[in-house]
């Protein structure tokens, strides 16, 4: 009996399924984009309590706190491009253009009228909604009186430093807001302070103004953020997932684009990284309809708190902390915190920044953030790489866009962000092993690159290992080849009867009396191509 041609082809696939179902390695891997989405479109808005947000993470135990690795990394260690994450400065090299654009596609708000179609009052941070004379929606954000330039230069260099690192982020423009080109839509409404909704006029839109820092020609400095695509759902929380969303299928204390974004924030000081500043939207690509996380709002960054310069205790002190709070009421206040005493120069339009007694290890967010507490060696160390990426000339073009009328300003920031990335890459590339960039050539010659050593976090090592295996792919055993080799550069020969293999392993170990952690096991995996060439196709950090 013949089998028909289609039966015959599900029967192979169905065989090689079940062929590569106990492998370790695929056809596919290191796999570098996460599979199509399912459809998302049944979503719904979730709102998050900025209220209990704070008393949650304060108080409760938020998140699984089981010791475990990343689960979403792939098999060489790294995070795929994914609706929350898309490898850019870490895989590629940017050119300084292009870190300086950022995220934005067009320059900003069309020129001509703006209509106000939203606004709000209330509080002591102003802001409006508008359309633009092209019809495009931006959100409008100011200054402070007190800090022109400040808290619109946080938001500009933040987001670019963001979208840069990865994240999804909005188009942020400075912008030149003018009083008379300001129209009122009429089905305009403000909240009063008791919560009273009534048509906007032109005295509450000058009520608004009010609050924010102006220009010397009576025009006012803001930052326009473009709605982003898609439609709001709401928040993410920085723990399990959204059960409503078929993709959200990794906890997000365990993701390692959260885990890792504790050491950006710590460079950055973006001390407000909590759930009530992100934003998901529902996107619609190619038929398909699938969440996009998004990081917003990053005023409260670097130097600035928003509505006035940073506190000291920002990135030092979680808001309520018993310890330091109990020992100054039981001293009487004799007991001042050492953060307490750190001088910060005079410089309105950058805030309370520095960059002396910054120390990584220690640098804390607002309130504990589940997926900052779970991180590992191996993600602060993943996250400290992309940090690396960037040049002096880097950070100076993107301080630069910030465009500060106040040079001291421009220095001070750039040589401050500078002196704490310093401090991140000593800190952060000394965790683990920093093995990296492992090939093997047709020869068998493996050649690697130490992470620390390359930007001048470290000294060189004294010597590596390398412990030689063969490795099998089905069952996932090692079987040790020849004896351990020691070398003392960044170089190894593989022993020749591996190279006719289908796999192999090395395990290699660095040594530096001055970083222990170095030792700890980078086991690498190569696959032999047809035409003899090999491919990496696992690193294991910490196995």
């Amino acid at each position: 009996m013949r089998i028909p041609l289609a039966l015959a082809f599900v029967i192979l696939a169905a065989a090689a399924a079940l062929t590569e179902a106990g492998q370790k390695f695929y056809r596919d891997d290191p796999v570098w984009r996460d599979p199509e989405p399912q459809d998302a479109s049944a979503v719904k808005p979730v709102e998050i309590s900025e209220q209990y947000d704070f008393i949650e993470n304060t108080f409760l135990k938020t998140g699984d706190r089981t010791p475990r690795r990343a689960v979403n990394i792939n098999t060489v260690d790294e995070v795929p491009d994914s609706s929350w994450f898309t490898n850019r400065i870490g895989k590629d090299r940017w050119t300084a253009e292009r870190l300086v654009r950022g995220p934005d596609i067009g320059s900003g708000p069309a020129p001509g009228p703006w209509t106000v179609v939203g606004a709000k009052s209330e509080g002591i941070t102003p802001g409006m909604t508008i359309r633009d004379s092209a019809g495009t929606v931006y959100f409008i954000k100011f200054d402070p009186p007190t800090n022109p330039e400040m808290a619109s230069a946080a938001e500009i260099i933040s987001t670019k430093f963001f979208h840069a690192f990865g994240y999804h982020t909005a188009e942020n423009y400075l912008a030149t807001l003018r009083r008379e080109s300001l129209i009122i839509d009429p089905k305009t409404q403000l909240a009063d302070s008791d919560g009273r909704r009534h048509p906007m006029d032109a005295e509450d839109l000058d009520e608004v103004l009010e609050k924010a820092a102006r220009n010397p020609d009576g025009t006012f400095r803001v930052v326009a953020s473009k709605a982003v695509d898609g439609r709001p759902v709401g928040h993410f929380r920085y723990y399990g997932t959204r059960p409503d969303d078929p993709n959200d299928i990794f906890p997000h204390e365990h993701r390692r684009e959260l885990r890792g974004l504790s050491v950006f924030a710590a460079w950055l000081n973006h001390d407000d990284s909590r759930s009530v500043n992100t934003f998901d939207a529902l996107i619609s690509d190619a038929g398909r309809t699938s969440v996009r996380h998004y990081l917003l709002d990053f005023g409260s960054t670097l130097g600035s708190g928003s509505t006035q310069a940073q506190t000291a205790r920002a990135g030092n002190e979680f808001l309520w902390e018993a310890r330091p709070t109990l020992v100054t009421m039981l001293t009487l206040g004799l007991y001042v915190r050492p953060w307490v005493k750190v001088d910060y120069p005079r410089i309105p339009a950058v805030g309370r920044i520095e960059g002396t007694y910054f120390r990584p290890e220690g640098w804390k967010p607002e309130y504990p953030n589940p997926a900052f507490r779970n991180a590992r060696p191996e993600d602060r160390f993943w996250a400290a790489r992309i940090v690396s990426r960037f040049s002096d000339a880097d950070v100076r073009g993107i301080v630069t866009a910030a465009r500060f009328t106040d040079p001291k300003a421009t220095e001070y920031l750039t040589e401050t962000i500078l002196a704490r990335k310093a401090k991140i890459l000593t800190t952060w590339l000394n965790v683990t092993n920093p093995v990296v960039n492992v090939t093997l050539d047709g020869s068998g010659l493996m050649r690697f690159e130490n992470a620390a050593e390359q930007v001048g976090a470290a000294k060189p090592a004294e010597r590596y290992t390398i412990a030689w295996s063969r490795f099998d792919n089905a069952s996932g055993t090692h079987t040790p080849v020849g004896s351990e080799q020691a070398v003392t550069s960044t170089s190894a020969q593989a022993p020749r009867e591996l190279l006719s293999e289908a796999f192999l392993s090395a395990t290699i170990k660095a040594f530096n009396p001055d970083h222990p952690a170095w030792q700890q096991p980078v086991v690498v995996y190569f696959r032999r191509a047809p035409d003899a060439t090999w491919t990496l196709v696992g690193l294991e950090r910490n196995p």
